[in-house]
């Protein structure tokens, strides 16, 4: 375990020092920054306004994390063969994998934890703790929306080229998201193997739809207890699917 959380801890300290980092920070401050002045606009809807692109934000944020590291976290090692030097000390590739899910799972916590506190005081729920406990059962939502598409970019990475690899993923993100749209347009449909299809996607894809709580209004009335144990429970089952995944691809990949 302590190979592990040295490789996180080193592959933390590198995705600090990359360019695209920066790049999503900026630009998850600027619409933070620009929600805060369009709700400016419309006092009324000031705080609507900045829970919405508030969470947006930190969801651009976390996914942009996930999807350009995922893409390149393993290819990347394996094209400037620094991955050998490491593999050659007693190192499993397993414990390399975990090292480095690890360290990108690190890196989007402590952007979580940032964002999640400028936008705790912009909608100054320090004034209203009821509040407090459904945000931050959306930030845990949006942090585990992101682990999952940081597992299916990854296990694509070791399989296609890290260009598709994140292409796929937003394929998956966006696909989470649409299962519910497809459900109704199948029924009205009406056609059995439009139907059919889309209730093996159910099985096949994340459904991130469920877990698509950041608005106001969840905020205000809160979530369902039983809604965040399923996230909690359907979140792990696929982050823990993924990385099964990924380490088998891993272990049979040709490193040399």
């Amino acid at each position: 375990m302590a190979k592990i959380w040295a490789l996180g801890r080193t592959t933390l300290q590198e995705m600090l020092r990359e360019r695209f980092f920066l790049v999503v920070l900026f630009i998850a401050a600027i619409m933070l920054a620009l929600s805060f002045l369009l709700g400016a606009l419309s006092f009324a809807e000031q705080r609507k306004i900045l829970t919405d692109f508030g969470f947006l934000s930190i969801q651009i944020a976390l996914l942009g994390v996930s999807i350009f590291a995922g893409a390149f976290l393993i290819s990347k090692e394996v094209e400037k063969q620094t991955c050998l030097l490491i593999l050659s000390r007693p190192v499993s590739r397993p414990q390399f994998l975990l090292g480095k899910i690890l360290g990108v799972l690190g890196l989007n916590t402590l952007l979580l934890l940032f964002l999640s506190v400028l936008l705790f005081f912009l909608l100054g729920l320090a004034k209203s703790p009821q509040q407090l406990v459904a945000f931050a059962e959306i930030c845990l939502s949006l942090w585990f929306e992101s682990a999952i598409v940081l597992g299916c970019v990854i296990a694509f990475s070791l399989v296609v080229r890290p260009v598709l690899a994140l292409t796929a993923g937003v394929m998956v993100f966006l696909l989470g998201h649409w299962l519910n749209d497809l459900s109704f347009f199948a029924e009205k449909s009406k056609d059995a193997f439009f139907i059919q299809a889309v209730k093996v996607l159910h099985w096949m894809t994340p459904n991130l739809f469920k877990m698509n709580w950041k608005s106001s209004y969840y905020l205000e009335n809160g979530i369902p207890a039983q809604n965040v144990l399923w996230m909690l429970t359907h979140s792990l089952g696929w982050v823990v699917l993924l990385i099964l995944i990924s380490n088998a691809l891993f272990r049979r990949k040709d490193i040399v």
